[in-house]
């Protein structure tokens, strides 16, 4: 019996949809698009996804990390075995995974933690250059 529940468990992992939570709401990836890779400046891989509902996502592999207040979530970043995390305010932090890590199931099991509130991809919005004019008098 315990065998056909791991295996049931194992092919069901297969068939999982990759997804976030984000502030309390379920975001999920369209599978069925593509995922796309480019290189940022930095030779960061930037990968893009299409949610189910059409939206576009840009992002490396970073996750934003807010935790509840008064909590510590660094006994939670070592529950999971991570330790390449930067604490960037009172109660947020940035994960960095590795390019082999699941960023889909690691944000799930930090969303799963009390002590977070939240943890999702650190977005990247799309950069455009200022054209600043310069008057010679």
């Amino acid at each position: 019996m315990k065998a056909v529940f791991l295996t049931l468990l194992a092919i069901s992992s297969l068939f999982a949809n990759k997804f976030y939570y984000e502030f309390g709401k379920k975001v999920e990836i369209d599978t069925t698009i593509p995922t796309t890779s480019s290189l940022s400046s930095n030779n960061d891989t930037v990968k893009q996804y299409t949610t189910k509902d059409g939206k576009t996502i840009k992002f490396k592999n970073e996750i934003l990390v807010q935790c509840k207040q008064d909590a510590y979530c660094e006994d939670d970043f070592a529950d999971l075995s991570i330790s390449n995390y930067k604490k960037i305010g009172s109660s947020y932090f940035v994960v960095t995974t590795e390019s082999s890590d699941d960023i889909f199931l690691l944000m799930q099991q930090l969303d799963a933690k009390d002590d977070i509130q939240t943890a999702h991809p650190n977005y990247i919005r799309n950069r455009f250059q200022r054209w600043v004019w310069v008057l010679k008098i």
